[in-house]
């Protein structure tokens, strides 16, 4: 106790050092003594809070009980400040005593939001914009700015749609059009544009704005299609000239929420080897089943790989158990049996005994549990010269998959310092190192994911001599382990971003804002693969990318308030960018060694080496007026007027108008505020611009090309100098209100999105030489809904706070306008199909005037042929080819609906079955709070898609002949025998690829371009209802109490811990419903996240 007394004596003693050293206490005559006690709203004591007499020197800090005393001169002003805390005024009274209490910046009625080259009151604005502070990204576990983002702001589409580390999300404001890769916002980081936040540390955000509509993003004009998103770092504060210091750190810890349905490989042998030797698809069973070139097939005792041969060095394990002791002993088998794990079994085939292993290789070597370490330290403060934020952030992220990860280093340092009165000058340094460890780029993962997790489980890890097995044969391996040691990646990128600004008030009202700011990314590229017995020619790749941009502004802008009614603020401005892209890539192969894995060794005369340089300006001119008249009625007109290089030279300039009105009802007279708080009604009207395309589209492209021996150039892209602008016109109407004192906020949009002169790539026809060229394709419609509604629910005297934030949105796409080509509706792709509803033939699919665009179609499966003889009246499937049974049937075979009924199934037979992306989309999210506790609940939702779940499809069709079983073929999901009809859930299985006899069963596909999905699962045995609710996180937190901070000598402690990412109810039967291509093909999983993390401000 005394130890405490001590402690708490030493910091009364420091403070009141400090408080000397603040501005000055100047004690004047005539002053008086007063005292108080400074609380939070939860009435803990604010220890270090700023007292200070306004517009003077005098003042004082509290100590470690929030008390003060301070000698002040009769009838002034008091300032009490904190940071963190608002900033609150009293005036001095006759008392000597004062109890003040603080309440958190959080709750600021009037808050102010980023709207481009400004800001503007929340109050007045009357576009689609919606802001996110610090505090509610910050409530968040999880350190991805973008996925905290999810559920918080009504029509923003946030989709995970993989779990690779430093991966960013799919990022969609009211909806994609037909290129959904194409349809990111753009984002806007202090000023500085760039296609994404990679690399920005969510600690250093101060605030999102996201800018939904045309009204709100017009002022950027030409990259603003697709909406913007407005990161405003943290610049520091002035209010009291201390620096203030926070570190923290969180651990993450990632599993993979589920696996697959895999079959242990004894189930895997005993369905494959007893499906082959039924001989349906491939008459050959001996050869299949003992040739040794499947991973069900025995016959690998003398399987050659090179130089290597004999059992130990063979891809597959599976052998007869006397054929191994016969060649290679029983001592040899024995340590199989006794130290290795093999294991034996009847074969179903031969009833001979097999030996096999079963090396798991899904569950306990591909995956893992990844650990992620992140840190983060900064220091920000202040005084009336100005202000500064300085950090430096490390993440390091091992990944779910065996060897991927990411590493990050960033730096940020921010600063704002007035020169003169009048002069302010802004500075700001962003640098960030990142390093991927990924599945093969270059690959895009295939080999990884898409292959190596469906890799049946009886091919050999390790030969004998240690080194790690191929898999599979050729330049796709499935073992992830040989990837690991044969092949060196290296995949790196720098940003580097500098900006500087002035803020020169010439008069009152009238300022003079300048900026300029240069970005650099770079990307360095390595991949070198050692000499192995498949890949013999040690493949090299090196690419280095490089990108420049370099921004300036000129900004006029003037506010004023005449006789106290009328607010102005008007901006003119003008902006200068220039984007330069360089890009080299070479490639070379046979290198006598690997212990130099760069291009110098490879042979001359297979190197390659291409480069490309590209250079954009952009060049616009912008106007905004924001008016009000007593905060009642709002008007904001602005315009953008955008010339870009890329176009040709009859099309480089476009004008980007908007305009929008608000109406705040309840400062009228009349209002009657007893149930309404609060209500203002908004439209508006806006056009923004997309200019994502590069000189060769309307220019053309040549490259190098040898002809008959001799070089030359051929043209490589196809020119188009008629391409103008894409353009959307959004039209936006809506309300904001506010209920019971604004304890229930409801905020409601309807919104028209029409983009016309669609940039798309139209596919030509082969014998023109090209695969297609850029062109201005019709309109396409975004028309929706968002709901956003904020609760207070207990009363303000309760213990416990509770907030609750729910949003809804609805949006379908629909093309509106196509280029006439004489068919029904101008309709490109897709084909003739029977409608059951009219009877009659039909086109449909592909894009079509008024018809929503991403329907999924399929074949209608119906069912099992029990018999033969059922099956031999089977319609006649012109799908089914280039098997041992050809186009006839047999019992097992899938029943397809011959819907026109004429006794053929072919693509006039194929249905509706849904559509690849939900249309409706919400989120509940749930902040409790109780003293020092805080409770987060977050569950997000979407209904409307469907997906096709390839990779089970692919596996029960066991594509490219080797590909693990699902558990399907063990639980009576699959047809096996006369009588499984009734219950089986799909057709037979077979171990000659349904892909390369004839799409007979599991795999279907669709001739129709624009209708088929990538997968070739194109049937109803394989979609399902994508609709979900995910239970998207869980977390506590704590703040360690004031007094108990002070005796630890520090500001603030806080823990938290949580869960991301838990699960999902759903009926889909993958592992992700948030697939919204339509389908699932075995991508990076999605994994559950546990977070713990730690935070110390001093």
């Amino acid at each position: 106790m005394r130890k405490i007394t001590r402690i708490k004596c030493l910091i009364v003693v420091l403070l009141t050092f400090i408080g000397t050293l603040a501005p000055v206490h100047a004690q004047q005559s005539g002053n008086f003594e007063i005292s108080g006690v400074v609380k939070d709203t939860s009435g803990e004591p604010v220890i270090g809070a700023t007292v200070i007499v306004k517009n003077t020197q005098i003042g004082t800090t509290t100590d470690v009980d929030g008390k003060f005393k301070l000698k002040v001169p009769h009838k002034s002003l008091l300032q009490i400040s904190f940071i963190g805390m608002k900033t609150k005024d009293l005036k001095v009274t006759n008392n000597t005593f004062y109890e003040i209490t603080l309440e958190d910046e959080s709750v600021l009625l009037d808050e102010v939001v980023a709207i481009g080259y400004g800001t503007q009151s929340k109050a007045t604005v009357t576009s689609g914009v919606v802001s996110v502070k610090k505090a509610e990204l910050m409530s968040s576990v999880s350190a991805s700015p973008l996925n905290n983002l999810q559920g918080k702001v009504a029509g923003l589409d946030i989709r995970q749609t993989t779990g690779q580390p430093g991966a960013q999300p799919v990022v969609l404001i009211r909806g994609g059009s037909t290129d959904p890769a194409n349809d990111s916002p753009l984002f806007v980081i202090d000023g500085v544009v760039r296609s994404n936040m990679n690399g920005l540390n969510q600690e250093d955000i101060e605030s999102m704005e996201v800018l939904k509509d045309a009204a709100s993003a017009a002022i950027y004009g030409a990259k603003a299609a697709n909406g913007i998103i407005l990161i405003t770092t943290k610049q520091g504060s002035s209010k009291d000239g201390k620096a203030t210091i926070s570190a923290s750190y969180r651990l993450g810890v990632e599993q993979i929420r589920q696996h697959y349905p895999f079959s242990g490989a004894r189930d895997y042998l005993y369905a494959s080897r007893l499906a082959g030797s039924r001989g349906i698809n491939d008459a050959n069973v001996s050869g299949r089943l003992e040739g040794g070139a499947y991973p069900y097939s025995t016959g690998n005792i003398n399987y050659k790989n090179g130089a290597l041969e004999g059992y130990g060095y063979s891809r597959f394990t599976t052998e007869y158990l006397d054929d191994l002791i016969s060649n290679m002993g029983q001592s040899y088998v024995d340590d199989l049996l006794n130290r290795q794990g093999y294991e034996t079994m009847t074969d179903p085939y031969s009833g001979k005994q097999l030996i096999f292993k079963d090396n798991h290789y899904q569950k306990d070597v591909l995956f893992q549990t990844a650990l992620t370490h992140n840190y983060d330290l900064s220091a920000s403060g202040g005084n009336d010269k100005g202000n500064y934020y300085v950090s430096l952030g490390y993440i390091n992220s091992e990944g779910i998959v065996l060897g991927t990860g990411y590493d990050r280093f960033s730096l940020t340092a921010n600063g704002n310092y007035n020169l003169r009165s009048n002069l302010k000058l802004t500075v700001g340094l962003k640098h960030s190192t990142i390093s991927n460890k990924a599945t093969d780029p270059e690959n895009s993962g295939t080999s990884t994911m898409d292959r190596s997790s469906r890799y049946p489980t009886t091919f050999r890890l390790y030969y004998d001599d240690g080194t790690p097995g191929i898999g599979e044969a050729g330049g796709s391996p499935r073992n992830r382990l040989h990837e690991l040691y044969y092949q060196d990646i290296s995949d790196k990128a720098y940003r580097n971003t500098i900006q500087l600004g002035l803020d020169w008030e010439i008069l009152k009202g009238l300022h003079f804002k300048p900026s300029a700011s240069y970005y650099m990314q770079e990307n360095i590229y390595r991949f070198f693969e050692k000499y192995n017995e498949f890949n013999k020619g040690r493949k090299t790749l090196e690419k280095h990318d490089q990108y420049k941009q370099i921004m300036a502004d000129a900004v006029f802008t003037y506010d004023k308030v005449f006789s106290d009614k009328h607010t102005l603020n008007a901006m003119i401005g003008m902006n200068y960018t220039q984007d330069d892209t360089y890009k080299l890539k070479g490639t070379g192969s046979e290198a006598p060694t690997d212990y130099v894995p760069t291009l110098a060794p490879t042979k001359p005369d297979l190197q390659r080496t291409t480069s490309s340089l590209d250079k954009e300006v952009l060049v616009g001119f912008f106007a905004r007026v924001n008016y009000d008249y007593k905060r009642r009625y709002l008007l904001t007109v602005s315009a953008r007027y955008d010339g870009a290089s890329q176009f040709a030279e009859d099309h480089k300039f476009a004008l980007f108008p908007a305009v929008s009105g608000g109406w705040n009802m309840h400062y009228e007279d009349w209002f009657p505020k007893t149930v309404v708080s609060r209500m203002k009604l908004r439209a508006s009207w806006g056009q923004t611009g997309n200019n994502k395309l590069s000189y060769s589209n309307t220019q053309g492209e040549y490259a190098s090309y040898i002809y008959a021996g001799n070089p030359g150039v051929l043209n490589s892209v196809l020119a188009n100098n008629s391409l103008v602008w894409e353009t959307t016109s959004n039209v936006d109407y809506g309300f904001d209100a506010g209920f019971f004192d604004n304890r229930l906020e409801l905020s409601v949009t309807g919104y028209n999105k029409l983009t016309s002169d669609r940039l798309y790539d139209k596919a030509l026809p082969a014998q023109t030489g090209f695969s297609s060229i850029k062109a201005n394709l019709g309109t396409v419609q975004n028309k929706g809904f968002e709901l956003s509604l904020t609760a207070h629910p207990l009363s303000t005297t309760s213990p416990v706070n509770w907030d609750v934030t729910g949003t809804f949105s609805m949006n379908r796409t629909y093309m509106k306008k196509l280029p006439y080509n004489g068919r029904d509706k101008n309709r490109v792709q897709g084909g003739l199909v029977w409608d059951t509803k009219s009877g009659t033939y039909v086109e449909t699919g592909g894009l079509a005037e008024g018809e929503r665009i991403g329907g999924r179609w399929g074949y209608k499966y119906l069912g099992v042929y029990d018999t033969d003889e059922e099956a031999a009246k089977a319609p006649v499937d012109t799908k089914v080819s280039g098997s041992k049974m050809n186009k006839k049937k047999v019992a097992g075979d899938a029943i397809w609906a011959d819907l026109d009924n004429n006794g053929v199934i072919d693509d006039k037979d194929i249905t509706f079955i849904g559509w690849a992306n939900p249309d409706k989309k919400g989120a509940l999210i749930n902040n409790l709070s109780y003293k020092n506790f805080s409770l987060r609940l977050v569950v997000d939702f979407a209904l409307g898609h469907s997906i096709a779940n390839i990779w089970r499809c692919r596996a029960n069709a066991n594509a490219r002949n080797a590909i693990i079983t699902t558990t399907d073929v063990t639980n009576g999901n699959i047809w096996w025998q006369t009588g499984d009809a009734a219950t089986a859930k799909y057709p037979r299985y077979d171990v000659a690829s349904d892909w390369d006899n004839g799409y007979r069963n599991h795999m279907r596909t669709i001739a129709y371009a624009g209708m088929n999905s990538n997968g070739n699962a194109d049937n109803t045995a394989y979609y399902s209802k994508g609709d979900y609710l995910c239970f998207r996180e869980v977390s506590l937190g704590y703040e360690l109490p004031r007094s108990v901070c002070s005796k630890m000598k520090v500001k603030g402690v806080s823990l938290n811990a949580g869960v991301t990412n838990i699960g999902y109810i759903t009926a889909f039967d993958g592992l992700n419903p948030e697939q919204y291509d339509g389908q699932e093909t075995g991508e990076y999983f999605l994994p559950i996240q546990f977070n713990f993390g730690v935070r110390l401000t001093f």
